[in-house]
């Protein structure tokens, strides 16, 4: 049903801080959600192997589903129905267990050959439909990353090589990777596109070591690609084995004119423990970054949204969502989310009380960009005893100089600000709020008290 769909996308995102990628789908991305009340949700999984797992990962699942879709009462039955029950049955069952418990009962779910192929059939279609350029939202703060990508799509390995995209979770990056890659699949056929996560990468560099003839394959598969795109590649920092060899790849692809797309959550030269010549590859092409959506943009991906969610929001609520979901993309289809179940389950209709009472959670712990940049110049200023003004001028006080340093580099880690939009805040251009971020890295990296000063500042501004 597609009305759970998009529900189950949501609860896959939250898994991303619990599960690995590999576990998330060989596992969870084959599970369907074929009921849903306001007491349980029943979820199918048409892999009776991964059955045992799934059922006992309940705790955790009831969690994310939670916070997914609100403060219900959920039951979760995870099974497989060998005596292929119907679904009217199973809901009975389940209905009699929550007004009667019966120890060891377990409802089970229908799972016949041709409802499980229809699953699958369906699943791989939104898979391949979710992410394209026609269904990426546009605005002041994507647009240069957008068109990067689409001039990479339309011509590989021309246009620029590499391309590397940064920038905080939840802001559209691997929507845009898996864009280029159904665009250049749709446009030229005959190219071969590799599309993997660090992770991913990481796991088949040390699968490769374990035979006689698996790093040649592992080589084989990758250097002989047309067009290969990694995700999160911060994270083959510091695995030595894995940057040997992406460097290697990397070389082989670029000398062949074969286009490569890379994605992080910070630029090249921010990645600790990162090889250095990795770092200079990266920087080589064009590197861009994708920026918090600003309130324009964030009105836009509510009234799509709830549009494609069937979503009857009054234009107040819509202001009021665009204005208090100000940290990311999945942040605003996760609230959205919330408000379809609370409607859909209690069959209640979308009120403005609805949506401040849906996303309550959501808002009461976080603040916008702006304002906690805001907070760490109160916080810097405080602990350095140099006002704001003193901040943002010209003063070369040594106090004065650290206490900016400091600022520009909390702002840039824990916002994910851009150096001009910081360089505006503090009244200094990029190069020079680069070099701050630089200063203040190396001497975190060098001193450990100077370390712990920062670690304190970081839990005042958060606390």
């Amino acid at each position: 049903m597609q009305t759970y769909d998009f529900i189950w996308e949501t609860v896959i995102r939250n898994m991303r801080n619990v599960y690995t990628e590999i576990k998330i789908k060989s596992v969870f991305e084959k599970i369907k959600i074929v009921d849903m009340e306001p007491q349980y949700v029943i979820l199918m999984t048409p892999d009776e192997t991964n059955l045992e797992y799934v059922r006992g990962q309940q705790t955790q699942l009831e969690r994310i589903i939670k916070q997914a879709i609100g403060e219900f009462k959920i039951v979760y039955v995870y099974a497989y129905d060998k005596d292929m029950k119907n679904i009217e049955q199973i809901k009975r069952d389940i209905q009699e267990d929550i007004d009667h418990p019966v120890l060891g009962r377990t409802p089970y779910i229908i799972a016949e050959e041709r409802e499980k192929s229809i699953a699958e059939k369906n699943a791989s279609a939104v898979k391949k439909n979710q992410y394209t350029f026609e269904n990426f939202i546009v605005g002041s703060s994507n647009r240069f990353v957008y068109n990067a990508c689409l001039g990479v799509a339309d011509s590989p390995a021309s246009a620029w090589n590499p391309l590397f995209i940064y920038g905080p979770s939840g802001l559209g990056k691997t929507h845009l990777m898996h864009s280029i890659s159904a665009r250049i699949e749709e446009q030229f056929p005959e190219l071969k596109i590799l599309y993997i996560t660090s992770e991913n990468f990481t796991n088949e560099v040390i699968e490769s070591l374990r035979t006689k003839d698996g790093p040649a394959q592992f080589r084989a598969k990758y250097r002989n690609c047309d067009v290969l795109l990694i995700d999160d590649i911060q994270f083959i920092a510091g695995k030595d084995t894995t940057q040997e060899e992406f460097f290697h790849t990397f070389n082989e692809l670029y000398e062949a004119h074969k286009q490569i797309v890379i994605s992080s959550d910070r630029p090249p030269r921010e990645i600790k423990r990162l090889d250095e010549r990795l770092s200079g590859r990266f920087q080589s092409g064009l590197t861009a970054d994708v920026q918090p959506p600003d309130y324009e943009l964030r009105m836009a991906i509510i009234k799509s949204k709830a549009a494609d969610y069937k979503l009857d929001l009054t234009e107040s609520s819509m202001v009021y969502l665009a204005e208090h979901l100000t940290q990311n993309i999945r942040q605003i289809e996760g609230a959205l989310t919330k408000i379809f179940a609370k409607s859909y389950l209690y069959g209640i209709p979308v009120t403005e009380e609805l949506v401040i009472n849906s996303i309550s959670d959501l808002i009461t712990y976080e603040a916008s960009p702006k304002d906690i940049a805001e907070k760490i110049m109160s916080v810097v200023s405080a602990r350095y005893g140099a006002s704001k003004d003193e901040l943002r001028g010209k003063s070369k006080k040594k106090e004065i100089v650290e206490a900016r340093h400091v600022c520009a580099y909390l702002i840039r880690d824990l916002t994910g600000f851009s150096l001009n939009q910081i360089g505006a805040l503090l009244n200094r251009d990029h190069t020079t709020i680069m070099n701050s971020c630089e200063v203040t890295k190396k001497q975190i990296m060098n001193d450990p008290l100077f370390e712990k000063e920062i670690k304190d500042i970081i839990a005042e501004v958060k606390g």
